[in-house]
Parts: C-alpha cells; sequence; structure tokens
C-alpha cells in the first residue's frame, strides 16, 4: 500500500513538474552587448508575462513550442518560439528612432544675454519636477477627502457631520472648488491611464498595425476604471484575451460572407 502510495505521488509531482516547466533567458542589445532592463516578456500560449532584471534576466512559465513576445521601447518587438533548453540568450536589435527637424532661432549674444532670458522665462510645471529634499505630492488622479462626493454624499457623514454636511450641500464656492478637483482628477487619471495602456503596447503583443490596430482597440472598449485598477500583467493577458476573440469574429465574419 506504501509503495502503491509513494508512485502516485511521485507521477502527480512529475505532472505538476511538466506543467509548471519554466525557462530562463538574458536579454542583450545587439547594438553594445549591454544587458537590458524592463522589457516585457509575454507568452502569448499561456497568457504569463515576466519582467527583466537590471542584469536582463527572466523567468517565463513557458513549454517547448510555445510563442514569446519580448518587448522594450528602446528596442524592436521580437517574436521568439520558446526551444528544448531551458536557458537562452536572446539579442534585441535597438529601435531606430526619427527625430523631426528642429529649427533654432533667437540665440542669445552672450552670457549676460542668455542669464537674463533664463531668469524673465515662465516657469513651465509638467509635474514631474522635485527638488532634492521635498517629500512628493499626492499622486495624479486623486480628490482630497474633504471633497469626495463618495464621502461627503455618503449616509455615515450626514449623521456624523450634519452641519458639514448640510453646509456642502448649499455652498456654491464649495461645489465649484469641488468641480476643479474632479476636473484635475480626470485629467490626470487620463494621462496615468495612456501610460499603462497605448498604441505601442498592443502593437507590441498582437503585432497589429495601423486601421487594424484601431480597429482591434475600438474593438475592446477598455474603460479608465479597468486600466486604472489592474497591474501590467493584468492588461496584457486581457489584450491576449480580447485578441482571441477577436480573430474568432474575424474568423467567422469571414466564414459568413464566404
Amino acid at each position: 500500500m506504501m509503495k502503491k502510495l509513494l508512485l502516485l505521488s511521485f507521477i502527480i509531482f512529475m505532472a505538476s513538474m511538466a506543467n509548471g516547466q519554466s525557462i530562463k533567458g538574458t536579454l542583450y542589445s545587439s547594438q553594445d552587448s549591454l544587458a537590458i532592463e524592463g522589457a516585457h516578456i509575454i507568452n502569448t500560449t499561456k497568457s504569463k508575462m515576466a519582467t527583466s532584471s537590471a542584469a536582463g534576466v527572466f523567468i517565463l512559465e513557458a513549454l517547448p513550442g510555445d510563442t514569446m513576445v519580448i518587448s522594450n521601447i528602446n528596442f524592436n518587438t521580437r517574436q521568439f518560439i520558446v526551444p528544448e533548453k531551458k536557458e537562452v540568450t536572446i539579442w534585441l536589435n535597438p529601435a531606430e528612432i526619427q527625430l523631426k527637424e528642429v529649427i533654432v532661432n533667437n540665440i542669445p549674444k552672450s552670457e549676460a544675454d542668455f542669464r537674463k532670458k533664463l531668469i524673465d522665462m515662465p516657469m513651465q510645471d509638467n509635474g514631474n519636477f522635485l527638488p532634492f529634499g521635498v517629500t512628493p505630492g499626492k499622486p495624479m488622479g486623486k480628490i482630497p477627502v474633504n471633497y469626495d462626493r463618495n464621502v461627503t454624499n455618503s449616509v455615515g457623514y450626514a449623521i456624523n457631520k450634519p452641519v458639514s454636511f448640510i453646509q456642502k450641500k448649499l455652498s456654491k464656492k464649495y461645489k465649484a472648488k469641488r468641480k476643479y478637483y474632479e476636473t484635475v482628477a480626470s485629467q490626470g487619471n487620463t494621462i496615468l491611464a495612456h501610460k499603462k495602456f497605448n498604441r505601442e503596447l498592443v502593437n507590441s503583443i498582437t503585432g497589429l498595425e495601423e486601421e487594424k490596430l484601431t480597429k482591434f482597440i475600438d474593438f475592446m472598449d477598455l474603460d479608465n476604471s479597468f486600466i486604472m485598477n489592474s497591474s501590467d500583467y493584468e492588461i496584457a493577458a486581457r489584450i491576449i484575451s480580447e485578441f482571441k476573440s477577436y480573430q474568432d469574429q474575424q474568423m467567422s465574419d469571414s466564414v459568413e460572407k464566404g
């Protein structure tokens, strides 16, 4: 009886090892042989994703024959079929970035003239500059609690702070300021959502371009709330899932037309 149990345990263990097989890879630039950090490696067959470390190393669940897509903003996207080997070295070609022509004029005549122009130049704050020693502020897209409708319109708030609840309902100044915070938060959320989900990401996973890429993004119709509340992996997995559905629909449409 004990031998049978041990044999059964061994079979289950070997099966789990086969299902959970992974591949270890290292990414290098073909231009300077430096390791590539922060690349996204997606197993489109298994809907699994990994990110390369500072040493260019990644470990991804995959079986021989699975298809991997490797992408990084500074390199050309590469599709890779998982080999029988458990460790691989992959070389990526740097992306060619074509800069638009820039015309420079009104150059200062002297150092003093340059200093004066610099002092007179208006400050342009894009929200990214943070002086040394200064604590980072609140992330974009956040509404102060005192102006959050979900808080100030709740039953609990009305019971605990009845006077403040009534004042907020009647005050035009408060309503105007709340509208301002909501507008700023909405703009901030749009910017953050675009950083997490964009055409470049969808292109790197699906390989679609131009009009076909636009049609697929319209087909997905992802809302900002999903993008904002999801991790990079969850977004990539959703794209892969939606792309399979999109391909099935395209196949079905072509069969009906035929």
